[in-house]
């Protein structure tokens, strides 16, 4: 009986240890091989092939130094552990070549220093406990380190963008060029202090902007990658040839245009032409002097009259769905659609080069119109020449890329002011420009800063046009996913009759169909048993 329980004993230890054996095995081959099912739509829980392929190719050290306090609220125990969690995939794919490590600030002067320094600061959050609410203090900051140079995530607050902060970061830090985006100002449009800050600011974490000011001509810098021309008006030759001379010397052209202006307190709009319609035509772009609306696919707009506030769907502004994206381009095919107000077409004029290549990235339903001539935006307005039947869909964004002709070949260097016959940039035109790309849409309005706080997929594709510009699409998959808007999809009036009535009518239908269907079984079962008992009597 003693030998018995002995043999048992040792059988059920030796149990215990070869369990706890595989479970040590499993546990260290998961480090570096593991496997997850993502069953979200855009894999938001699983790391873009672009950051793989990034930490794959790393050749050199990087640091990760997660700066978290060690007693956070409860509220935040939860990102505490899923940016453990996403860390811990950013090593398993680094390897050697990527070091992670945590520390608490709060424990050390010298540490509290060197966040300061490096940006990091320390945040006063708010705790619930026993009834009372306290602040108290922490740190909630990462900083990537390589060599000399640093950047930055100050302050983390949620998982949405933080693998796109990560991945830029590694690849700012890595990036031995600078890379640089100009803005034209000085042409009556938006500045950057005052329409545009809201974009200005979110590439500002990832290139160096700069002003581009083409009052007295150019040449724009070569230092400059990408330009980017926001609602332009009455640009000057001088102005013009600079852009051209840009383009041709192989730097990339963004051009948001806006085919009207719109007089302060008025509903009346004039049309704008700024003078760059011309230049983009000759590289295969037509803008058209027209405004795009929508009957189906628009979204709501809000209006004043008098004391009243209302807000209603307005065709004027063109909500493009993600089916009505180029599938195909990285720059949109990931975007859950975006909202362009107040725009117009643009599409590869007739006779485009045969050197370019041109994709259409964005257009209408097909249940759009035009509009040319007298613009009235009165939301009011009954919009009688709206198509009830389907029609072909309006182009609204493209984007070029091939070699382009120069708009000025052939034609006489701009000079600036005839008195002193200063040139505007350039003793010789370029008449053919190198390998580039061009991205031209119909609208600036909608990437305004106000319109980018109703809107933020705007704020996506602008960054995404900018990114797929001076970069290529490594870091384009990885926000996108991240910008996901369902807007309610349009339906047809039989559509909506039918979802009305099941809305109303639908549960009582089926109580009724339940009720009669368990009052027929009822009846059934008690005729068999009134059988059953007369059979037996």
């Amino acid at each position: 009986m003693a030998g018995d329980r002995t043999r048992l004993g040792t059988s059920s230890l030796l149990l215990v240890g070869i369990v706890l054996a595989v479970l040590i095995v499993v546990n260290l081959l998961s480090v570096n091989r593991f496997a997850r099912i993502d069953l979200t739509e855009n894999k938001e829980y699983t790391l873009s092939e672009s950051t793989k392929r990034m930490l794959r190719g790393l050749d050199d050290v990087v640091s990760i130094k997660v700066y978290f306090s060690k007693n956070l609220p409860t509220y935040l125990v939860t990102l505490n552990q899923a940016v453990r969690d996403l860390l811990d995939e950013y090593q398993a794919y680094g390897k050697e070549n990527l070091l992670v490590e945590r520390e608490d600030p709060a424990d050390d002067p010298e540490l509290e220093q060197r966040c300061r320094v490096l940006g990091i600061p320390e945040v006063q959050l708010q705790i619930f406990e026993k009834d009372k609410a306290e602040v108290t203090n922490a740190y909630l900051g990462i900083a990537v380190l390589y060599e000399d140079r640093s950047e930055v995530i100050p302050v983390v607050q949620g998982m949405e963008n933080l693998e796109y902060d990560l991945t830029a970061a590694i690849l700012k830090v890595f990036r031995k060029e600078e890379k640089v985006v100009g803005f034209l100002v000085g042409s009556e449009g938006p500045t950057l202090e005052k329409g545009l800050a809201g974009v200005k600011g979110a590439l500002e974490r990832q290139y160096r902007v700069v002003p581009i000011d083409l009052a007295r001509g150019g040449p724009i810098s070569t230092d400059v990658h990408t330009l980017i021309v926001a609602s332009p008006k009455n640009l000057s030759d001088a102005a013009l040839y600079a852009i051209d001379q840009f383009v041709m010397r192989g730097g990339k052209l963004l051009a948001f245009l806006d085919p009207i202006e719109i007089p302060e307190g008025s509903i009346q709009a004039l049309a704008k032409r700024s003078g760059l319609e011309n230049l983009l035509e000759r590289y295969g772009i037509e803008v058209g002097a027209n405004l795009a609306l929508d009957a189906r696919s628009n979204a709501n707009a809000s209006f004043s009259q008098g004391f009243l506030m209302f807000s209603m769907p307005y065709p004027f502004w063109v909500r493009v769905l993600p089916e009505n994206a180029d599938p195909n381009h990285p720059m949109v095919n990931k975007l859950s659609g975006i909202v362009l107000p107040w725009t117009s077409t643009v599409c590869a004029a007739a006779d485009a080069p045969e050197t370019v290549l041109i994709d259409t990235l964005l257009m209408t339903s097909e249940f759009a119109w035009m509009k040319t001539g007298g613009y009235d935006l009165n939301p009011q307005q009954r919009f009688q020449d709206a198509p009830r039947e389907p029609q072909e869909k309006l182009p609204l964004a493209l984007a070029a890329s091939g070699i382009f002709p120069s708009f000025f070949e052939g034609k006489p260097i701009p000079t600036i002011d005839e008195t002193d016959g200063a040139a505007a940039g350039g003793s010789e035109t370029i008449s053919r420009s190198a390998e580039t790309q061009v991205v031209a849409v119909g609208s600036a309005n909608g990437f305004l800063d106000d319109m980018i706080g109703q809107f933020p997929a705007n704020r996506v594709f602008f960054q995404n046009a900018v990114d797929w510009l001076t970069l290529g699409d490594d870091l384009i998959a990885i926000r996108s996913r991240a910008a996901v808007d369902r807007p309610l999809r349009e339906i047809s009036e039989k559509g909506k009759a039918l979802a009305r009535f099941l809305a109303v009518f639908g549960v009582p239908i089926l109580v009724v169909l339940f009720g009669l269907v368990r009052f027929l079984r009822l009846r059934n079962r008690r005729a068999a048993a009134l059988a059953a008992e007369e059979r037996s009597a």
